[in-house]
């Protein structure tokens, strides 16, 4: 079995080789994950949006608005305040298409997308113009070039001072992918090396690998439990640190 071979068809992106006529269309097993992950997320929200009598309807109705108020009074209105309010939608978005890109490397045949630095790159890149849109929106477009340099700061200090807060805002933006990016990586890794430990074992000998697999196996199901609270912390994470950012250029001093 070769191991190396093995993770990297799960972890890289591959070219489904699709053309249309003398066209080739760039569609990947991420692009096509991606895709999937937006198709789930829209009919989610369809279904929590849509009114009825029925139980199921009052009960989607609730889980829907519960969902929401979270979003507001526990990660936006503290962080951002309530001009936040106006950014929830997105920031609702957000974790949700964050939360089931993760999830979605769970599924047989899928791919955890936010393995991608492209991926993560472009979630952060999302997140970047709305903090910047942010800041506009508040100060005006003046105010928020003002906004990078403190107050009281000496007129000498301001050349050196100002370029190093735009550079701190652009590390901002580039932590969000980085960090993203590294733990999904490294945790798709490591259940795809406990779970082709159990293989090997196996080849190695039968009667040992029967009853020396069973503790990679303990390992590989702990780690999937682990795995699904490392999905909805990292979610969390992005969502909560891009609102924490957006108060920042809001409630510039």
């Amino acid at each position: 079995m070769d191991i190396s071979h093995t993770i990297a068809h799960h972890i890289l992106d591959h070219d489904l080789g699709v053309t249309l006529g003398s066209f080739h269309l760039p569609i990947t097993a991420h692009t096509l994950t991606m895709l999937g992950v937006s198709i789930v997320l829209f009919v989610v929200a369809v279904l929590l949006s849509v009114r009825g009598k029925s139980l199921i309807a009052r009960l989607l109705n609730t889980l829907g608005e519960e969902y929401v108020a979270f979003m507001r009074d526990g990660i936006v209105v503290p962080a951002v305040g309530k001009e936040g309010i106006a950014f929830l939608p997105y920031f609702c978005t957000l974790f949700l298409f964050i939360l089931f890109s993760n999830l979605a490397g769970l599924i047989p045949q899928m791919k955890t997308i936010t393995s991608n630095i492209s991926v993560t790159g472009g979630l952060a890149l999302c997140s970047g113009g709305l903090i910047v849109y942010a800041g506009i929106k508040t100060h005006g477009l003046w105010g928020f070039i003002k906004s990078f340099v403190p107050g009281g700061t000496p007129w000498w200090l301001i050349p050196l001072m100002f370029p190093l807060e735009v550079i701190s805002l652009i590390i901002r933006v580039c932590v969000l992918a980085i960090r993203l990016f590294a733990n999904m990586l490294s945790g798709h890794m490591v259940l795809l090396s406990l779970l082709l430990i159990i293989f090997i074992i196996g080849q190695m000998s039968k009667m040992a690998g029967v009853g020396a697999a069973f503790p990679a196996m303990g390992l590989e199901i702990f780690m999937t439990f682990l795995e699904l609270l490392v999905a909805f912390l990292q979610a969390y994470v992005f969502t909560l640190l891009t609102s924490i950012y957006v108060g920042l250029v809001v409630h510039s001093h």
